[in-house]
């Protein structure tokens, strides 16, 4: 549970967890048909059959957003299409044209669906209700944009969602903290790890990266003193966290240290996911908190709600 997270920020909407399961339950998810490639919906977090879409443990509120999809290879398509083109021009002397083809790959790819195995994800997501935060354990922006579709689509009018914005962007903050070679920039909670990719500008930028390495060196400070950014930098807050900070802020890699969840071994199993959940949403919500301050405090929420309103 949150490998990774993408944190946005949400407006009004969902008042109450209540009105977030009735919204949901509007797109729950069904498995792929015989000859559907992908299907989507929400699946109970706890994984419970028939249980609840959300679930609310220690103030917090968590869904689960599944994806699946059908692959066929192209192999296998190719082949199916060169048999029919083959029998076509045997039985009628003619080549099939351009749209003829397009139908026969079309027919194909329905013929070998039913014979593909489905692959399965899921995406967290987690609502902190005070803070109107929507974090999501996905590090692609695709299936993000997935789950927010469906929230899209459920909310209805007056939904309003816009990634966390930060009056210092992670990129400008983090070659800040590694161009000072005291130390004195990066805020206390934060240490600086042994990982970092920085980017040069131009059409074909220059990429350096490092890992396994020591980071706060006279060779990183003049890589950025020649004008190349980071665009991602391992850190650990509070002795408790490591992570990987993105440009557009996103956590990456995230790993709780050792010892920190050592209470919910004490948890019967049937009370692991609340234990889970209140410990991991607890630890994250501190280290987002120390997170937006270090990077200059959150810009207006109003602003970036309204901006990112959907009609």
């Amino acid at each position: 549970m949150f490998k990774q997270a993408m944190i946005y920020r949400l407006g009004s909407w969902p008042a109450s967890a209540a009105e977030l399961e009735s919204a949901l339950a509007a797109e729950p998810f069904a498995e792929c048909g015989a000859t559907q490639q992908r299907s989507t919906g929400w699946v109970p977090p706890r994984g419970d059959e028939h249980g609840a879409l959300v679930e609310t443990v220690d103030g917090q509120w968590i869904a689960r957003f599944a994806i699946e999809t059908k692959a066929v290879p192209g192999d296998a398509v190719r082949r199916k299409v060169e048999e029919a083109v083959q029998h076509i021009e045997k039985t009628t002397g003619r080549k099939p044209g351009k749209k003829e083809l397009r139908d026969l790959r079309d027919d194909a790819l329905i013929s070998l669906l039913p014979q593909a195995f489905p692959r399965r994800s899921t995406v967290t997501v987690w609502i902190e209700p005070t803070q109107r935060w929507l974090v999501m354990d996905v590090g692609a922006q695709g299936k993000a944009d997935e789950v927010i579709t469906s929230l899209v689509r459920v909310a209805g009018k007056g939904f309003g969602v816009g990634l966390l914005q930060t009056a210092t962007s992670p990129q400008a903050a983090m070659a800040a903290w590694l161009a000072d070679a005291e130390g004195d920039a990066l805020p206390h909670a934060f240490n600086i790890e042994r990982e970092c990719e920085l980017m040069g500008g131009g059409e074909e930028p220059a990429v350096v990266k490092f890992g396994r390495h020591p980071l706060q060196i006279e060779e990183v400070r003049q890589h950025i003193a020649e004008g190349k950014l980071p665009t991602r930098l391992a850190l650990s807050w509070a002795g408790r966290i490591g992570f990987t900070l993105t440009q557009r802020l996103q956590l990456l890699k995230i790993a709780f240290q050792e010892g920190v969840l050592d209470t919910r071994q004490d948890a019967p199993t049937e009370d692991r996911f609340d234990a889970d959940v209140a410990l991991i949403t607890g630890e994250l919500s501190s280290l987002i908190d120390d997170l937006v301050e270090a990077l200059g405090g959150e810009s207006d929420a109003a602003a970036v709600t309204d901006q990112a309103q959907v009609a």
